[in-house]
């Protein structure tokens, strides 16, 4: 990226007030030059095409075709184009809708005029930016993916679960099961059913084939 040479931004925010307040800025760094502005997702569309920008702020949260499907829409037709999500949402869901719709940069309208320049900068040398105020989500969402992912099949059953499948393994029928347990047979029948199903499995022999398999942490309910 040549940075002596002024950026060209396509503004797409449906509320006006705000779309000039973010014009007035980056033209007043020096860095910008807003080449188009839109008011909704559609125009936002027709005037990438028309404009060919080097990056788009793109408010997620507009009426008729909202951004979100604006982003889908101009990365399937132009895949080069650099785009940053502008929102209001920091839920991780809306995070990740975000990502997965393939925007290159995430920036909350509660972040500094400074930081939505950063975006900018980053975005157009190929580079991809989350907002400071969101990177932490986005981060623990990364860890507990990561943890499940690793995660065996048997860390999805209960405490109780466990216990009634190291006491089917031992041998014990569901009635012998139940009386230890202080349980209805019901009761018994339930959570062996819940683990089978958890587990895949639809006999008991599958159950012991299975059990060799894994590490078996099993033990009294904690």
């Amino acid at each position: 990226m040549n940075e002596s040479k002024k950026l060209r931004v396509l503004l797409a925010e449906d509320h006006a007030l705000l779309r000039q307040s973010l014009k007035a800025y980056l033209e007043t760094q020096g860095a910008c030059e807003v080449v188009g502005e839109a008011q909704d997702g559609r125009e936002a569309m027709r005037l990438y095409s028309e404009l060919k920008p080097d990056v788009v702020l793109m408010d997620l949260s507009m009426p008729g075709v909202d951004g979100m499907v604006a982003v889908r829409s101009i990365r399937r037709d132009f895949p080069e184009a650099r785009i940053i999500a502008l929102t209001a949402h920091r839920a991780e869901e809306y995070l990740h809708a975000a990502l997965d719709s393939g925007v290159d940069g995430y920036v909350v309208k509660a972040a500094s005029a400074e930081d939505l320049l950063t975006a900018i900068r980053a975005v157009c040398r190929g580079e991809a930016y989350v907002s400071p105020e969101v990177s932490a989500t986005l981060i623990n969402g990364y860890l507990r993916g990561s943890r499940a992912a690793k995660s065996t099949p048997l860390e999805m059953l209960t405490g109780r679960e466990k216990h009634i499948l190291e006491l089917v393994l031992a041998g014990l029928k569901n009635k012998e099961i139940a009386e230890k347990l202080f349980l209805s047979t019901r009761t018994v029948e339930k959570h062996r059913a819940n683990f089978m199903k958890k587990l895949g499995l639809h006999n008991l022999h599958q159950v012991r084939e299975f059990v060799k398999t894994q590490d078996l942490p099993l033990g009294e309910e904690e």
